[in-house]
């Protein structure tokens, strides 16, 4: 999928791309840092691949699976999974993104780390993020406002009609955001999974709202459920 929505960040940030492998990062901040975070994600990716070489079913499984053992971004992504109720690697990408945020908020107070559609954003003012979806009924209509908030947001989302992604359900898009990038990208792949068809909306957004989320949206055929700490400007 062509990433056209790259083109439209408006954030008054200084934005470049940082790709290794299969990681394609877009990152808006205060400081360009582009070496240092090809170097971080470069180190950050050959922990998990020398990690799945010991433990296959790290990338295979749909389930969440443990390892008392397990350290570092490891552990973070068998811990979101668990609480998510799917498998590790539905949050490899919010992984990717709170991690390199993490490290880049070493450095400076505000920024965006876009990772295939999900996000860890850290601003100084309300955020405003736009929804893509193919959808006929709000394609091109929908943005959500967030609170200004000292904690950085991962912002994450899972469809079953746009990208590459596994996904067990119908829903057009779903969109769960979170204070943990990881857990947030997990929970969107688990709630997308739930969604069959529009009645199914209201019921997860109940799950949804069982979890510790900031807010969530869902969207199937004409019919759009939210919740939480977000509005639709």
């Amino acid at each position: 999928m062509k990433r056209f929505y790259r083109n439209v960040v408006s954030s008054g940030l200084s934005s470049y791309e940082v790709s290794y492998k299969e990681t394609d990062l877009f990152i808006s901040a205060k400081k360009n840092m582009k070496f240092e975070v090809f170097e971080y994600i470069r180190s950050l990716r050959l922990q998990i691949e020398d990690y799945i070489k010991r433990n296959r079913n790290f990338l295979t499984s749909l389930t969440p699976i443990s390892d008392k053992k397990a350290k570092g971004v490891i552990k973070e992504m068998l811990n979101a999974s668990k609480k998510a109720q799917v498998g590790p690697m539905a949050c490899v990408a919010g992984a990717f993104a709170q991690y390199t945020g993490s490290f880049i908020l070493k450095q400076c107070n505000e920024c965006i780390v876009e990772n295939g559609g999900d996000i860890f954003l850290k601003l100084d003012r309300e955020p405003i993020v736009g929804i893509y979806t193919e959808n006929k009924h709000f394609k091109d209509k929908l943005s959500i406002k967030l609170k200004k908030s000292k904690k950085p947001y991962g912002i994450c989302s899972s469809s079953a009609k746009i990208g590459p992604s596994l996904s067990m359900g119908q829903v057009d898009l779903a969109l769960i955001v979170a204070y943990n990038t990881l857990f947030a990208d997990a929970l969107a792949t688990k709630t997308a999974n739930m969604i069959k068809n529009k009645d199914d909306i209201q019921k997860t957004i109940e799950f949804a709202k069982s979890k510790d989320i900031v807010g969530c949206l869902f969207i199937k055929d004409d019919s759009l459920g939210i919740w939480g700490e977000v509005s639709l400007v």
